[in-house]
């Protein structure tokens, strides 16, 4: 692997998912507006339209697939996972989707066939996060778009209190990236960035969270302060 290569392999990553699948729609139910936030903000940033064809990847059990059909029902989707266990849920609750199981390193599909691309909460768990960002820029036709989220590395803070309250499963073996090194890495992979912005001030639920998340929403625009939100987006186009 790369010089971008993380210390933990594939393996790794899919058997503590496999092992974590059985809670982890559970979990997210009990933090429901923080875990399906990442959902809502991706459509905002997407152009859905009838007959496009679009990946999503890492899609666990499936949660994203009610957002995107609702947005757009016509929309030809495939959804790819790593974890089996993962994979056989979001076939059981999502009958008649594409669900594919995938490697991250190397994606199951031709050049230049997809044009959107949906990777939420991903890019930290790859074992090599470059080769992901270059299998993404691979499958997208000239054009196409790519929105992607996941933590920054100054929130790593957020994985270690995890680790000792419990308050969900876990995040496995992953490596939060800082946004300077993503947006590089982005670039070299040959992807555009046309927005890059940070979401998700308080990971609580409840009213007044979502409120203090709207009114502090302008300090995670594009400078120095993009870096505070807790979820990280980034939104790119394959170059023509």
């Amino acid at each position: 692997m790369g010089r971008h290569a993380n210390r933990f392999s594939m393996d790794a990553v899919r058997l503590f998912w496999d092992g974590v699948a059985g809670e982890y729609g559970e979990e997210n139910e009990r933090v429901e507006r923080i875990h399906t936030q990442r959902f809502r903000e991706a459509l905002k940033r997407l152009t859905l339209r009838p007959g496009m064809t679009m990946l999503n990847v890492w899609s666990r059990t499936g949660s994203a697939v009610p957002y995107l059909r609702g947005a757009c029902a016509g929309i030809v989707l495939v959804n790819a996972e790593l974890s089996r266990r993962m994979l056989s849920q979001a076939s059981r609750l999502h009958p008649g989707e594409n669900f594919v199981q995938s490697s991250l390193h190397e994606l199951p599909f031709g050049a230049a066939v997809f044009d959107a691309v949906l990777s939420l909460e991903t890019l930290e768990h790859v074992p090599d996060p470059f080769l992901f960002l270059a299998e993404l820029r691979r499958v997208l036709v000239p054009g196409g778009a790519l929105v992607m989220s996941l933590p920054p590395s100054a929130v790593e803070w957020t994985a270690v209190l995890n680790n000792r309250l419990k308050f969900h499963h876990g995040e496995g073996p992953h490596r939060f990236l800082a946004p300077v090194v993503v947006k590089r890495m982005l670039g070299e992979a040959g992807c555009e960035l046309l927005e890059h912005r940070g979401t998700l001030f308080a990971p609580l639920k409840g009213a007044f969270f979502e409120s203090l998340d709207t009114r502090l929403s302008a300090l995670f625009a594009d400078g120095p302060f993009a870096q505070l939100g807790l979820r990280q987006f980034y939104v790119c186009k394959a170059p023509r």
